[in-house]
């Protein structure tokens, strides 16, 4: 089974399935996939893991209620809900198994594709994404290897993973990286105050960026903003085109149907007629705005108790495990800029081992007043 939960690792934390989708081919693409699938499924009948609950209630609600308001684009609705059903029930049992140190590993390699990509492959837009090919996908994936490198006892695995995470970050140019890169490292002087060299480290680079820049096939504009920090600045383009105007564009959507959304797809950028001029087609980045534009506020508030309830207990537990509030704060922070999140695998990897690590806090924690109690 080790080799197996290393296979399933692999193929989720690489992304496999949808890189080779897109630079090998479409069978490729589609054998790796469902060979996942076909893996989870087998390791789960070797050890079943209970079910994670709340999330499998989270899809049944989102989906069921979006597809019974408006089924009108349903294209692809029946595959998307079983993979993520089979995923947070049979994929419990595999991440159950996963360790922080085999996380930071695997996404140490994917933050070394981003690094390949910046220095080899040229003339693909100056931001790079590596086997995530989104490049604020990819800052999501190095600021989540940011956080787990806070729980590498080796000094050394730690320090070298940080400044990579911290570089490949950077060359996503994703602005949402750079602000959780910069929060994540304010929280992590609560764990030491030695760790106010990482921004010192961070300025460096960034000053390195600005110098060299010219010499790569970096984004120009995207690198021009982040050099007006180093002057104590925020750049107007760094506002440019930003979420908020995104999300404001689907607004009256979600006033107009508040109890129980518009249905499945309307707020995925795949909205359909007039609809997509007056609203856009890239859909609304923000996975709280997709669940109640297009399932309502029932199940909104639902995923706001369990995604709060991560970063609540990341609080209560902090000092016992740091490394719980900063990717739960990580991840809830990035899922405000992304719409991709029931076919996300990487997300909820993440979030359903959040999930059950909280579970073991709270059970040990129970044992412990219940030993004091008699």
């Amino acid at each position: 089974m080790k080799y197996l939960k290393i296979i399933i690792l692999a193929l989720l934390f690489g992304n496999l399935p949808s890189f080779s989708l897109v630079h090998v081919d479409a069978t490729t693409g589609a054998v790796l996939s469902y060979g996942l699938f076909l893996l989870l499924i087998i390791y789960f009948f070797n050890k079943k893991e209970t079910p994670i609950v709340p999330l499998v209630t989270l899809g049944l609600l989102y989906f069921l209620i979006s597809i019974v308001v408006d089924s009108q684009n349903s294209e692809g609705f029946i595959t998307t809900f079983i993979k993520y059903l089979i995923f947070v029930i049979m994929g419990a049992s595999a991440i159950k198994d996963v360790t922080k140190n085999e996380i930071f590993y695997f996404l140490f390699l994917g933050a070394l594709s981003i690094i390949y990509e910046s220095i080899f492959v040229i003339d693909i837009g100056g931001r790079y994404s590596g086997l995530y090919l989104n490049p604020n996908f990819a800052g999501c994936i190095c600021i989540l290897g940011y956080c787990f490198s806070f729980s590498i006892s080796n000094k050394k695995s730690r320090i070298i993973g940080q400044i990579l995470f911290t570089f490949a970050g950077f060359v996503t140019f994703s602005r949402t990286f750079l602000l959780l890169w910069v929060l994540v490292n304010i929280l992590s002087l609560s764990i030491s105050y030695k760790n106010s060299y990482k921004i010192i480290l961070g300025l460096l680079l960034i000053s390195l960026f600005v110098s060299f820049g010219n010499k790569f096939d970096f984004n120009t504009k995207r690198l021009e903003a982040f050099a007006t920090i180093l002057d104590g600045k925020i750049s107007q383009d760094l506002a440019e085109n930003s979420r908020t105007e995104t999300w404001a564009k689907y607004y009256d959507r979600i006033i107009n149907n508040p109890f129980f959304g518009n249905g499945y797809l309307s707020f995925s950028g795949k909205t359909y007629g007039e609809d997509d001029k007056a609203y856009g087609i890239e859909g609304v980045h923000n996975t709280p705005l997709l669940i109640i534009g297009e399932s309502g506020i029932f199940v909104f508030l639902y995923f706001l108790w369990i995604y709060g309830g991560f970063v609540v207990s990341g609080i209560h537990y902090f000092k016992e495990d740091h490394t719980l509030l900063l990717v739960s704060f990580s991840l809830f922070i990035y899922m405000l800029t992304t719409h991709n999140f029931f076919n996300n695998y990487i997300l909820l990897t993440i979030s359903i081992w959040l999930y059950q690590q909280i579970q073991m806090k709270k059970s040990e924690e129970f044992r412990a007043l219940e030993s004091v109690t008699y």
